[in-house]
């Protein structure tokens, strides 16, 4: 344990450093919260000017449009990430490395949806993920495809072709199209958290499972879901074959559930994600949605963050928690404006943002 926090402290001192300074700049709860009782777009660029997103948002015109705020956000987490990326050296930068690469498949996936959707390579663009390595050129060739297992093969692997194989372009709509995007999405995630299981030891390791196999096993709850709500047979090819705490048994009792109630109360009674899963059937009821679920996801990792921001300073745990607490401060910024770009009320613009109790 020693050696281990010593060379840490000897080789990541700099962004650690960095980290608990930008940890200050941090939106609270409350400032969350207050940001949507605003009903223009300016009131909240306003707040935002001097904070962290300041260089980003100072460039918009006026008038520009809740998606072109949106943007600027994600370019605001975009180049903090690349600021200690950029600080950091060994396997310290690998580990940034891998953590971006995740959003190759949120591009990737954002691509299927939007070409089902009928919709133009100018409109996918524009919401394409700033810290995704493909280049604007290699999107745009894969979105002038229509097949979809060529799309998908070029960008991933075969184990992804193959959960994606019954698919069709043709075929995607509504919740079709959803349960491609989070196959693809947990297909990311699974990389990210191979990375960690793998080459990852000690403390660095521990400190980082909790919240990469909380991600994918609430991705493979969200695909099992789906999957009942529009009937898909053979759900378990769908799935990522990785797991944290829905073991073999979980996922199989989950399987035979018989609609999607039964399997969220098989769910919900988990004694691991109980806390967070709680009066999730009375949400999917009230809704008819598993856009929740989403949210719940993030509000686990929130909370596994702060739970290492407690702990031994000197870990790759530590970056990631700050990773994920500033990735879903964008996010959930990006919710607000779309919120009070659209009209909706404080309350419902509040019920899209993830942020700890």
């Amino acid at each position: 344990m020693g050696t281990e926090i010593l060379s840490h402290i000897v080789r990541d001192n700099y962004i650690i450093a960095k980290i608990r300074g930008e940890k200050g700049k941090l939106l609270e709860r409350q400032q969350l919260h207050s940001l949507a009782e605003f009903r223009t777009q300016s009131e909240i660029l306003g707040v935002l000017a001097d904070g962290p997103y300041g260089m980003e948002l100072s460039e918009l015109r006026d008038g520009s449009s809740p998606i072109e705020t949106e943007r600027a956000v994600r370019l605001g987490f975009a180049r903090g990430v690349k600021t200690l990326i950029s600080s950091s050296q060994g396997s310290a930068r690998d580990f940034l490395s891998e953590f971006s690469r995740r959003f190759d498949a949120y591009d990737l996936a954002a691509i299927v949806v939007f070409k089902a959707q009928g919709k133009s390579w100018e409109e996918f663009v524009s919401t394409r993920q700033p810290l995704a390595l493909l280049k604007e050129a290699e999107l745009h060739r894969l979105y002038s495809m229509d097949d979809l297992r060529t799309i998908v093969g070029i960008v991933g692997d075969r184990a992804l072709v193959n959960r994606v194989k019954s698919f069709s372009m043709e075929d995607l709509a509504g919740e079709r199209a959803s349960l491609v995007r989070d196959i693809i999405t947990g297909w990311g995630e699974e990389r990210f958290y191979k990375y960690v299981d793998d080459k990852l030891g000690g403390f660095d390791r521990e400190s980082c499972l909790p919240i990469a196999g909380g991600t994918i096993d609430l991705a493979n709850l969200t695909i099992i879901l789906r999957s009942k709500l529009i009937g898909i047979p053979n759900v378990r090819e769908h799935l990522i074959p990785s797991f944290w705490k829905l073991d073999n048994r979980a996922i199989d009792q989950l399987l035979v559930a018989q609609d999607v109630t039964q399997a969220l109360d098989l769910a919900s009674s988990h004694p691991y994600y109980h806390s967070i899963l709680s009066g999730a059937r009375q949400k999917y009821e009230e809704t008819k949605s598993l856009s929740f679920l989403e949210v719940a996801s993030r509000k686990h990792s929130i909370h596994i963050s702060k739970r290492i921001f407690l702990g031994v300073p000197y870990t790759l745990g530590v970056v990631l928690a700050f990773l994920i607490v500033k990735e879903n401060e964008a996010r959930n910024l990006a919710a607000i404006v779309a919120g009070v770009g659209a009209g909706m009320k404080p309350d419902q613009i509040r019920s899209l943002v993830a942020t700890p109790e």
